[in-house]
C-alpha cells in the first residue's frame, strides 16, 4: 500500500473519531415573555400608588374596622359587603381589610397591590391563549394578552381601589380556573374547583363559571370532553354542587331573595351595544358609569359593530378544526357579559369595568385569526406593529386615566364633567370637600345632590354634618331628622343627631338617640364613647364606665375614651385605676392636654390622702 494511500484512510479514521462540532447554543427569548407581559403591565399602573382613596373606597375601606384575629377574618365570611346594596364578597373585602390590619389607611400598598393582580391577570391571560387548543402563536398571544391588561376597560379595574378590585380579583380566579379545566390530570381539575371557589366568593358575576365549563365541553376543547355521555357530564359537575349551594344559602340568609328583579326588556341588547362601542372605540376620558344617552355614539357605535362584522368573517374562513374555538369564545362573550347586561336590576346599568372579561374574547377572537399567517415573513412583522401600536396606544390612555382618581375632587369633577345630573357624583363631591374642610362648599354639593334626589338618606344625613361645621345647627337638625324619617335604622343619623342635640342643650332627646345608635350598631365605638359622655353628664358614671369599655373593646387605640373613661372612674373613686387610663390615652397621643391636666389633678388628690 503506498504511503498516500495510508495518509488518506489515518486521516478517513481520524475523521470518523471526531465529534461533529455542534452548534453554539441560542436561549429562546420567547421563554421571557410572561415576565415581560409581568413587568410592562405593573410598570403602567404602579404610579397610581401616588394616588389616594376615591368614593366607594371610603366605605369599604377607610370606615371598616382591621381585623386582629382569625375569628375576626372568619366573620367577613357572614356579613354584607356594603351596608345598603345585595353584595357578597368576602374574599374581596378580605384581601382589602387585612391590607388594613398590616398597612392602616396608606392607599398606596392597595393601589400596588391592584397593579400586581392585573399583571397577573396578563400572564394567565398568556398561558391561556397558548394552550393548544387555540392555535394562538406567541406573539399574537403576548400582544392580546398586553392588549387585554392595557385597555382602558382595564384600568377600571386597577384605579378604583375597591370597586376596582371587586372585579379584578373574581376575574382573575376565573382565567385561572378556566386555564386548569382546559388541562388534563386531577391536580389541574382540582385547582379549576378552588379557583371557582375564590372567584364565587369574590363577586356575584363568577356564577357563570359553571357555564363556561360547559362551553369548553360542547366546543370540545377540554382534555376528554363527556361527548353524549350523561354519567360523565353528572359526576364532571358534580363537585360544583356544593359549592354553589353553600354560596346561595349564604346569600339567603344576609338578603332573603329580594335581590333579584328583572330589568328592562331592552337592557341586554343596549348592554351589547355599549360592550362593542366600549371595547373597539375606547374614549380618552374617563366616562364613569354613564347612562345611556351618554355613552351613545351612533357613528362609533355603527363602526363598532362593523369590526365586529369582520372579525367574525374572519374567524368564520378559518379551519373547521378551528370552528369550535370560536364557538368558545362567542359564548365567552355574552356568559361573560351576562351578569352585568341588565338582565336582572343592577345599582349602575354600565360600566366599563362590566366588559373587562368579556372584552378578551374579542382579543382572542383576533389573536387566533392572526396566528394563521406566517411569522417569519412580513406579514408577520406587520402586524407585530400593528398590536404594539394598539396596545401602546391603549396603554397611554389608560396611563392619563389615573390622574382621574387621584383623589375624590379630581374623581367626582370628572364624573359630573361627563354627567352634571349624576346625585352620586354630587354626593361624593360633598363628601370630598368636607375631608378637606371646606364645609360651605361640600353644603352646596349635598343640596345639589338632593335637588336631584330629594329622598337621598346618606346626603341629608351628610349635609346635616356640614352644616352643623357652618354653625347652621338647626338646619343640621332637620336633615338628620330627615335621614331618620326615610331610614329610622340609620345609626350614624342617630349618633350626630344626637351630637348636635347636646351642643343645643337638648340632653334628654340626646341621650335617647345614642342609646338607640348604640342598640342599632353595637361595634359603634364613638356611639359608645359619646353616650358615656352624656351618662356621665346626668350622674351615672357607672353605666358610662360600661360603655367607655366597649368603645375600647372595639377600638384599643381610642385615646379619648381612655381619658373619658378615667373621668368616669374618679367621679366613681376609683383614682388609682383612672391613672392607668390617662396615662394610657398620654401614651396614644403625647399631645393630649386635657389628659396631661386630668391626671395631675388626679395625682395630687392621691397625694393629699396620703397614697
Amino acid at each position: 500500500m503506498s504511503r498516500a494511500r495510508r495518509a488518506r484512510r489515518a486521516r478517513s479514521r481520524a475523521a470518523r473519531r471526531r465529534k461533529p462540532l455542534r452548534p453554539p447554543s441560542r436561549f429562546d427569548t420567547s421563554r421571557l415573555f410572561p415576565l415581560f407581559l409581568f413587568l410592562v403591565v405593573l410598570g403602567l399602573y404602579a404610579p397610581s400608588a401616588g394616588n389616594e382613596f376615591v368614593y366607594d373606597d371610603n366605605e369599604v375601606i377607610v370606615n371598616q374596622k382591621a381585623p386582629a384575629s382569625f375569628a375576626d377574618v372568619a366573620g367577613i365570611f357572614g356579613e354584607r359587603h356594603f351596608p345598603n346594596l345585595p353584595y357578597y364578597r368576602p374574599v374581596t373585602r378580605t384581601t382589602l381589610l387585612l391590607q388594613k390590619t398590616f398597612h392602616g389607611d396608606n392607599p398606596a400598598p392597595f393601589h400596588l397591590l391592584n397593579a400586581a393582580f392585573m399583571a397577573l391577570a396578563a400572564v394567565v391571560v398568556y398561558f391561556l391563549l397558548r394552550l393548544p387548543v387555540f392555535g394562538v402563536a406567541r406573539t399574537p398571544a403576548l400582544l392580546g394578552a398586553a392588549l387585554f391588561a392595557l385597555h382602558p376597560v382595564a384600568s377600571s379595574c386597577v384605579y378604583p381601589t375597591a370597586s376596582g378590585r371587586e372585579t379584578l380579583l373574581p376575574s382573575l380566579w376565573t382565567l385561572l380556573s378556566v386555564y386548569a379545566y382546559l388541562r388534563r390530570g386531577g391536580g389541574w381539575r382540582a385547582l379549576s374547583l378552588v379557583a371557582f371557589t375564590g372567584a364565587l366568593f369574590s363577586k356575584e358575576q363568577a356564577v357563570v363559571i359553571p357555564a363556561l365549563f360547559v362551553l369548553a365541553d360542547v366546543a370540545g376543547i377540554t382534555p376528554d370532553p363527556p361527548r353524549w355521555d350523561i354519567r360523565r357530564w353528572f359526576v364532571r359537575y358534580l363537585p360544583l354542587l356544593p359549592i354553589l349551594a353553600g354560596y346561595f344559602w349564604i346569600r339567603h340568609l344576609l338578603f332573603g331573595g329580594t335581590e333579584y328583579a328583572f330589568g328592562e326588556f331592552t337592557g341586554p341588547l343596549s348592554s351589547l351595544g355599549y360592550a362593542f362601542q366600549t371595547v373597539f372605540l375606547p374614549s380618552v376620558e374617563l366616562v364613569y358609569e354613564p347612562t345611556l344617552p351618554i355613552w351613545l355614539s351612533w357613528p362609533r357605535l355603527i363602526v363598532s359593530c362593523l369590526a365586529v362584522a369582520g372579525l367574525l368573517v374572519l374567524a368564520l374562513r378559518m379551519e373547521s378544526r378551528r370552528r369550535p374555538v370560536l364557538l368558545f369564545w362567542s359564548g365567552w362573550f355574552l356568559v361573560t357579559l351576562a351578569p352585568t347586561a341588565n338582565i336582572i336590576q343592577q345599582e349602575a346599568k354600565y360600566d366599563e369595568r362590566y366588559l373587562f372579561l368579556a372584552s378578551l374574547a374579542l382579543i382572542a377572537v383576533a389573536a387566533a385569526v392572526v396566528s394563521r399567517g406566517d411569522w417569519s415573513g412580513r406579514t408577520g412583522g406587520t402586524v407585530t406593529a400593528a398590536g404594539l401600536l394598539l396596545a401602546g396606544v391603549a396603554g397611554l390612555i389608560s396611563f392619563h386615566r389615573s390622574a382621574y382618581f387621584h383623589d375624590n375632587l379630581a374623581f367626582s369633577r370628572q364624573w359630573l364633567r361627563t354627567d352634571p345630573q349624576s346625585v352620586n357624583a354630587h354626593y361624593n363631591l360633598g363628601f370630598g370637600l368636607a375631608q378637606l374642610g371646606r364645609h360651605q362648599e361640600a353644603v352646596e354639593a349635598y343640596e345639589r345632590a338632593l335637588e336631584i334626589e330629594p329622598d337621598y338618606g346618606f346626603a341629608h344625613n351628610n349635609l346635616g354634618n356640614a352644616l352643623e361645621k357652618v354653625g347652621k345647627r338647626q338646619e343640621a337638625i332637620r336633615h338628620f331628622q330627615k335621614a331618620l324619617e326615610l331610614d329610622p335604622a340609620y345609626a350614624e343619623a342617630h349618633h350626630n343627631l344626637a351630637n348636635v342635640l347636646v351642643e343645643e342643650n337638648r340632653l334628654g332627646e340626646a341621650l335617647e338617640h345614642s342609646r338607640e345608635a348604640v342598640r342599632l350598631r353595637p361595634d359603634f365605638a364613638e356611639a359608645h364613647n359619646n353616650l358615656g359622655n352624656l351618662l356621665t353628664r346626668r350622674g351615672d358614671a357607672a353605666e358610662a364606665v360600661s360603655h367607655y369599655r366597649s368603645a375600647l373593646e372595639l377600638t384599643p387605640g381610642y385615646a379619648e375614651a381612655h381619658n373619658n373613661l378615667a373621668n368616669a372612674l374618679v367621679a366613681l373613686g376609683r383614682l388609682r385605676e383612672a391613672i392607668s387610663h390617662y396615662s394610657e390615652a398620654i401614651r396614644l397621643r403625647p399631645d393630649y392636654p386635657e389628659a396631661r391636666r386630668n391626671r395631675e389633678l388626679v395625682l395630687m388628690e392621691l397625694t393629699r390622702r396620703g397614697g
